[in-house]
C-alpha cells in the first residue's frame, strides 16, 4: 500500500542521491580542477549562501508558526529540510512536495498543510520579483523607474493577493475544508515577517554570486548592485521552470546571456557555474548537518532544535 511516509522516504532517498551527486561534481569543480582561484575568499561566498538557506529556514518557521503548535516537536526544521533536499529531484516542484509528504508524516491536515505551501509560494515569488525591481534604477539608472514600479506593483501583488484572507480561503475549500475558515492558521504578522525573510534571502543569493563572481572572474568588486540584480533575474527565471531541479541550467545559460558581454562569455559560465558549485556545497554541508544532528543523544538533539520547537 502507498503510504505518505513510504512515499516520502523514496522521495528523499532520491533527492539525497541527486544531492550527493551535485556535491561531487561541485566539490570537484571547486577543490580539484585547477584553477587560480581563492578558495579562502569563496569561502566567503560560501558564508553567505549558508545565511541564505538560515534566512529562508527561519522564514518556514514564522510563516506556519501557528501550526507547529499542533505537530510534534522539530516538525519545522524537518519539513524544510525535507523540500529543501527534495529539490534536487527532477520534475515538477518537488520541494513543496518534500514539504508535504514531511508534514503529513505529521500528522497535519492535507488542508492546512496545502494552505501553507500555497502562501510560501505565492510570498517567495514575490519577494522574488520584488527584490529585482528595488535593485534595477541603482543598477541601470533613471530610465528604469518605470519597469521598476511595474515590477513592485507586480511582485507585491502577487505576495498580497496570494496571502489575502479570501484567497487563503478558496484554496482551503479547494483543498477539502468544510465549516470553519483557516483564518487562524498564519497570521498577518506572520506572512508579512516571513515574506520579508524571504526577500532578505534572495538579496543575499544575490550577494553569495557577486562575490564568486569577483574571485573567479574579472567582474568588479564595487558593482554589487549589477551583479545582485543579474543573479536575481536568472534565479527568477530559474524558479519559474518547474522542470529544472533547483533552476540548474536555466539560471546558468540567463547569467551567461546577461554578464557576457561584461565579462566575456567563458569568465560569465565560469562564475555561474563557480556560483552553483558553492551553493550545492552549502546545500550538502546543510543536509548532512541536519540528519547526522538528528543521530546524536536526546539532550543534544533537544538542544539544538530548542529554537524551532517554541510554543506560542
Amino acid at each position: 500500500m502507498i503510504t505518505a511516509r513510504r512515499t516520502a522516504l523514496v522521495l528523499r532517498g532520491a533527492a539525497l542521491c541527486g544531492l550527493a551527486l551535485a556535491v561531487v561534481a561541485a566539490v570537484r569543480e571547486v577543490v580539484l580542477t585547477p584553477r587560480t582561484w581563492a578558495l579562502d575568499a569563496l569561502a566567503w561566498a560560501a558564508v553567505v549562501q549558508a545565511a541564505q538557506v538560515a534566512v529562508l529556514a527561519w522564514a518556514w518557521n514564522r510563516l506556519g508558526r501557528a501550526s507547529w503548535a499542533e505537530a510534534p516537536a522539530g516538525t519545522a526544521m524537518r519539513s524544510f529540510a525535507a523540500g529543501w533536499v527534495a529539490r534536487y529531484v527532477p520534475g515538477p516542484p518537488t520541494g513543496p512536495a518534500g514539504k508535504f509528504l514531511a508534514l503529513r508524516e505529521a500528522s497535519l491536515p492535507a488542508d492546512r498543510i496545502g494552505v501553507l505551501l500555497w502562501m510560501e509560494q505565492a510570498l517567495q515569488l514575490g519577494a522574488a520579483v520584488v527584490v529585482p525591481a528595488l535593485l534595477v534604477v541603482p543598477a541601470l539608472g533613471r530610465e528604469w523607474l518605470p519597469a521598476a514600479l511595474a515590477g513592485l506593483v507586480v511582485g507585491l501583488a502577487v505576495a498580497l493577493g496570494g496571502a489575502r484572507p479570501a484567497t487563503v480561503r478558496w484554496v482551503a475549500r479547494r483543498l477539502g475544508r468544510r465549516g470553519g475558515g483557516p483564518e487562524g492558521w498564519v497570521a498577518p504578522a506572520d506572512a508579512g515577517a516571513a515574506f520579508v525573510g524571504m526577500a532578505t534571502a534572495t538579496l543575499l543569493a544575490g550577494l553569495a554570486f557577486h562575490i564568486t563572481a569577483v574571485v573567479v572572474s574579472d567582474w568588479p568588486l564595487g558593482r554589487w548592485v549589477e551583479g545582485t540584480l543579474a543573479f536575481c533575474v536568472a534565479s527568477l527565471i530559474g524558479y519559474l521552470a518547474p522542470f529544472a531541479p533547483a533552476g540548474a541550467g536555466v539560471r546558468e545559460s540567463v547569467l551567461v546571456a546577461v554578464l557576457g558581454s561584461q565579462v566575456g562569455s567563458a569568465n560569465a559560465l565560469v562564475a555561474a557555474v563557480a556560483a552553483r558549485a558553492t551553493a550545492v556545497v552549502v546545500d550538502g554541508a546543510f543536509v548532512g548537518g541536519y540528519y547526522g544532528a538528528m543521530r546524536l543523544p536526546a539532550p543534544w538533539r533537544l538542544l539544538l532544535a530548542a529554537p524551532w520547537n517554541k510554543r506560542e
